[in-house]
């Protein structure tokens, strides 16, 4: 509990000391869907109805997954930079605890920071989405398969130690992924979209939102198949390694 009130006010102070850096990346987030929006409005009939709707769900989503991952990448890439790290190693608590303290904290932040994106596009779109109670069921469940995803990156920190392009990369080819509706393709695609990180849950937020009829125990069988199977290779992937930098003592750099 302490090493969890630790996390949470090291995010605090981080925060009020570089909060210009963060209102920056809000602003750029906020531009960004707005490049997307006014793009489709200069080529087309513009982003309207459910395509929209379609296309905010996608983005926030994505800015959850690119804000806790890459953030818990980059804060761990740092602390083993400073040899931070090499301390929290020697704390009377395990690395898997460790670091799961670090993933909550951030999921807690970049929810705030998301809730705050959301409420923005909408404003300056002046498209204001149904949201019901039943959307937090999959947001729950996204929740769970980011905190797995977290130890995923963690991993690749540790072992790797710079995979900061590798990062970048990632999460625009999967900005790409995730506005992809495959709520409307054939059950093949369907089944298969369930191995993709959150994509089960991604597309059925989009049909609570756009109010159509839905396979209610398919996309909360695929939700918790998701959820469960990236927290299990997260967990696997970040056992592996902390066993292989233990054993190599290559924990902070090499």
């Amino acid at each position: 509990m302490k090493s969890f009130k630790a996390e949470c006010w090291y995010q605090i102070y981080l925060y009020k000391r570089y909060l210009f850096n963060y209102l920056s990346d809000l602003f750029l987030l906020i531009l960004m869907f707005m490049g997307i929006f006014w793009s489709g409005t200069l080529v087309g009939n513009g982003i309207i109805g459910s395509s929209l709707n379609a296309t905010v769900i996608g983005y926030v989503l994505w800015t959850l997954i690119q804000n806790t991952i890459s953030q818990m990448g980059m804060t761990v890439a740092n602390e083993a930079r400073n040899g931070i790290l090499e301390q929290q190693y020697l704390m009377p608590i395990s690395t898997k605890q460790l670091f799961f303290n670090k993933s909550i904290v951030n999921i807690i932040t970049s929810t705030v920071q998301v809730t705050l994106v959301l409420l923005l596009i909408m404003f300056f779109t002046g498209h204001w989405l149904n949201l019901s109670l039943l959307t937090l069921l999959p947001f729950s469940l996204t929740l769970i398969a980011t905190i797995g995803l977290g130890y995923v990156v963690v991993s690749l920190v540790l072992r790797f130690k710079r995979i900061g392009s590798t990062l970048i990369i990632f999460q625009y080819i999967y900005l790409a992924v995730l506005l992809i509706n495959f709520e409307y393709y054939s059950s093949t695609i369907k089944i298969l979209s369930c191995l993709l990180p959150i994509c089960p849950m991604v597309s059925w937020i989009r049909l609570i939102v756009n109010q159509h009829s839905y396979n209610l125990p398919f996309y909360l069988v695929g939700s918790l198949f998701n959820a469960a199977f990236w927290l299990t290779i997260g967990l696997l992937v970040f056992n592996l390694t902390n066993k292989y930098i233990k054993q190599k003592g290559t924990l902070s750099l090499y």
